[in-house]
Formats: structure tokens, C-alpha cells, sequence
């Protein structure tokens, strides 16, 4: 009933999932019982990232604002590269909802500005589909990697992503791979001197080493809510995963490549999840983009109305738990 409203209603939709994501963010963001103390692991801004955690309303709003402009890129993306084959503010929804499922999402952190220079990088790739040259679209998208893993440094493994992706979307041309290298180390080289000509260079790799590593966590603890929103979101992604893996072949030849590329996007992500120092909800965050187009291509296209409407309900029902109570 209420996903067939929301499909069939895209203005609906659309004030839905801005009052909700602003919702959810304000909400929270005034009850400062409700966040979760952070430990930073980023190689710069330490200091920064720890200062925005005192400011509990203004790092929600900060934040709100910008999961809304990612949500609203990635949707753009996909509607405009016809991924979905119909205009929908379903990604965006679905994005919204997935970056506030849990308390400890709702504040500005590194991740969260991560997310929207792989989101660019995506963008970037795709732009490159069928140019006879691509090396300025390869360079972008490894710049924008590399940025994105200065801000979270587990994104480093993104590296190989780049790397099937430009196999993916365009073809083994060697200038394009060196391109890509170049993009991704390019951050790193601007930070290294800028370490070395402004601060003693010496302990500066053993110690941002340090900081980034010295709160690793060895296993991961659930509460009674985590659990009941873990479970419907596997077995959410299960059902969607399955759709998603059969339509793949339905779609051409551009989208089938993007389609493939969220599939390698998944893998890597919980790759970085796993080797993430700590390994909390913002951590599961990368995982947003590829997964909030998977469920949408699940929540729009589902022959089964019952069921799709069933797994809707028990995520919307979920997350609300797991912010509330």
C-alpha cells in the first residue's frame, strides 16, 4: 500500500524524502543523548573532526545537507544514464534512509564526504563510455579517489576498483590505467609535501600510521535494535540482489556496464569495511551509493507486490526502531 502510493506518486515522494531526511537529522541532531562518541582515524583534520562532534546540532545540519545534495547527485545519475529505464526519486529515498538508519550516523564525519567524491568518480567513468580518448575522465575519477581515501583511508582498496572499472567501461589501453595511478597518488603527493615543507617530516607517516590504527576494533557487538535492523536489511538485500543479478541482462550495453560496476562497488566496499580500524555504522556508510540502486531497481520493478511491499514496511519499521528507542 505505501510503496505503491510512493511509486505511483513522485511528487509525493519527492517532499517525502526531503522532510524526512531533514527530519530524521534535526531530530536527532537536538538530542544529544542520542550520539555516539567518535574516535577519529583520518591522516588530517583530527583535530577539526573532533571539534564538529561538540557541536552536535550544527554537525547534523552540516551533515543533513549534505547526504540531501548526494542523494540528489546520485539520483540525477541514474535517471539520466536511464539505469532504472524510467524517472524516480526512489535512489534518492532510499539513499536518505540508509545513511540515517542508525544514531551514530547522524553527524558530519569523514566517510560522508568520502562517499560524494566516489559518487563523482562513478560519474566520471561512466562519462568516458565510447570516447575514442578518456584520459582527462580516468585521471578525474582516480583524483577523485584518491581524495576520497585522504578523507577515509580504508578507500585506498578503490584503487583495484578503478582499475576493473576502466576495464568495465572502456577497454586494456595502458595510458589510461598510468592516468588513473596518477589521479589517485596525486592527493597523496600534494599532502606529503605539504606535511614535509609545514610540519617535521620524520614521524609523519609512523605517526598518522599510528593514529589512524591505534583504536582498531577485533569484532563487532550488536544491541537488540542493531540486530532487528541488520536483519531486515540482509534480507532486504538478499531479494534485491537476486532481482538485481537476473534484470542485469534486460538493460544495454551502457547500463548492463554500470550495473556491474555496482556489483564490484559492493565487493570493495565491504572490503574496506573489514579492514576499516573502526568498524561502526559510519563505516558501513560506502556502502549507501551501490545499495540504495540495488533496492530501488528491487522496490520498483518487484513482480511480487505483497512481498516488496512486506520487506518496504519491515526496513521503514526497522530503522525507526533503531533511531528511537
Amino acid at each position: 500500500m505505501v510503496l505503491r502510493i510512493l511509486r505511483s506518486n513522485p511528487i509525493l515522494l519527492l517532499v517525502f524524502t526531503i522532510l524526512a531526511g531533514m527530519g530524521i537529522w534535526l531530530w536527532i541532531g537536538i538530542l544529544p543523548a542520542k550520539t555516539v562518541d567518535y574516535k577519529w582515524n583520518v591522516f588530517f583534520l583530527n583535530d577539526f573532526w573532533a571539534w564538529m562532534t561538540r557541536f552536535h546540532l550544527f554537525s547534523a545540519i552540516f551533515g543533513a545537507i549534505l547526504v540531501l545534495a548526494e542523494a540528489f547527485i546520485w539520483n540525477n545519475f541514474i535517471n539520466r544514464n536511464s539505469l532504472l529505464k524510467q524517472s524516480t526519486y526512489f535512489p534518492a529515498f532510499m539513499f536518505i534512509l540508509l545513511a540515517s538508519c542508525r544514531c551514530s550516523l547522524i553527524c558530519f564525519y569523514p566517510a560522508l564526504i568520502a562517499v560524494l567524491f566516489l559518487m563523482l568518480a562513478i560519474r566520471r567513468l561512466a562519462a568516458g563510455y565510447k570516447k575514442d580518448k578518456a584520459l582527462s575522465e580516468v585521471f578525474d575519477a582516480g583524483l577523485f579517489i584518491g581524495i576520497a581515501s585522504l578523507f577515509y583511508i580504508p578507500l585506498v582498496v578503490f584503487i583495484v576498483f578503478l582499475w576493473i572499472a576502466i576495464l568495465t567501461i572502456r577497454s586494456l589501453i595502458w595510458r589510461e590505467w598510468v592516468a588513473a595511478l596518477i589521479g589517485f597518488a596525486l592527493p597523496f603527493a600534494f599532502m606529503l609535501a605539504y606535511h614535509y615543507i609545514f610540519y617535521a617530516p620524520a614521524p609523519f607517516w609512523s605517526t598518522k600510521l599510528s593514529v589512524v590504527t591505534s583504536n582498531y576494533r577485533t569484532h563487532w557487538s550488536f544491541s537488540w535494535e542493531e540486530w532487528v535492523l541488520l536483519i531486515a536489511i540482509v534480507g532486504t538485500s538478499i531479494a534485491s540482489f537476486w532481482l538485481f543479478i537476473n534484470k542485469v541482462s534486460d538493460n544495454v550495453v551502457k547500463a548492463q556496464k554500470i550495473w556491474a560496476l555496482m556489483l564490484w562497488f559492493v565487493f570493495f566496499a565491504l572490503v574496506s569495511v573489514a579492514i576499516s580500524p573502526q568498524r561502526d555504522a559510519r563505516s558501513l556508510v560506502i556502502l549507501v551509493l551501490p545499495v540504495s540502486f540495488i533496492f530501488s531497481n528491487y522496490f520498483l520493478k518487484a513482480k511480487s507486490a505483497i512481498w516488496s511491499e512486506f520487506l518496504f514496511l519491515c526496513v521503514i519499521v526497522t530503522i525507526g526502531i533503531s533511531l528511537f528507542f
